[in-house]
């Protein structure tokens, strides 16, 4: 015990020096926008290239199920030639995600109209693949291994088919951080397409493939099994994606609205392909909407 409090009086100095370089990093990291947006890109750079290499592995080890999902979307695609063209669209500009002819095609430039009974259009889509996906805490985010160089920006939406991931929170050169439904800070307007009427989806920080819809008022029929899409008053997600579909509907004394569990669409659990898109005019629209999911 001696020799250790000999040894801290020795090295005390510099032990004060690194503390207080230490503090002033943090503060500067804190306070400064510039520090605080490179530390950032740092952080994902990082992580992301950790986890490119833990995902490769794990995906040659699991090969033989990665084909047969791969079989089964090929299938998909083949029952959707005879479909509509505004669908087949969708899913000939995400699913050739590896092919350079189809992302050449997916430039800026291009407006398409990807899902049917929406005149939302997009302005960017690009496939992308998940590297990492927490969903252990409370503030979960994901790692796609797509950054500022294939043109992803904050505020993109994250799909997979016609289902809602997450939207991007942060990008550096190579990677981008998401973040997912499956986080408690994030909020999103739910349509309720029998009744058009509109709720928030909230995650309750529990199971991955359960959330909650609050503020749907009680009066408004609905029922288990009736379906939640995303709705026009997102500045983020094309109305008409899907959430999820209602598990369990509660109504507690007194109340003005539901207690609704909902059975999220997306599974987190198996996430690896998915896309990232943005609505056409999306930063004018924030501009006059701001702090909208």
């Amino acid at each position: 015990m001696g020799g250790l409090a000999i040894w801290l009086f020795k090295y005390r100095f510099l032990g004060l020096l690194i503390l207080l370089e230490s503090l002033g990093a943090w503060i500067t990291l804190s306070n400064v926008e510039y520090h605080n947006s490179r530390f950032t890109q740092l952080q994902i750079e990082t992580a992301g290239h950790y986890q490119k290499k833990i995902k490769k592995l794990t995906r040659f080890m699991g090969l033989d199920e990665e084909n047969q999902r791969l079989n089964n979307e090929i299938a998909l695609l083949k029952r959707q030639l005879g479909g509509d063209s505004l669908r087949l669209n969708s899913f000939t500009h995400t699913d050739s995600a590896h092919s350079k002819n189809s992302r050449a095609a997916l430039g800026q430039g291009s407006s398409v109209n990807p899902w049917p009974n929406t005149s939302v259009k997009i302005d960017f889509i690009s496939p992308a693949r998940v590297i990492f996906c927490g969903e252990a805490g409370q503030n979960n985010f994901m790692l796609l291994d797509r950054g500022s160089l294939n043109g992803i920006q904050p505020r993109m939406a994250v799909i997979q088919e016609d289902k809602i991931i997450g939207q991007v929170q942060a990008v550096s050169k190579h990677f981008a951080r998401v973040v997912p439904l499956i986080n408690t800070k994030i909020r999103i307007s739910a349509l309720h397409p029998k009744s058009q009427t509109v709720g928030i989806l909230a995650w309750d920080g529990k199971s991955t493939r359960y959330a909650e819809l609050i503020d749907f008022p009680i009066h408004i029929p609905i029922k288990i099994g009736d379906t939640l899409v995303s709705s026009s008053y997102s500045s983020v997600y094309p109305p008409g994606l899907r959430l999820g579909r209602i598990d369990r509907i509660e109504i507690n004394p007194g109340a003005v609205t539901y207690k609704i569990r909902v059975f999220l669409t997306a599974d987190y659990k198996r996430l690896d392909h998915v896309q990232v898109i943005r609505i056409a005019l999306q930063s004018e629209r924030e501009e006059i909407l701001p702090n909208t999911n």
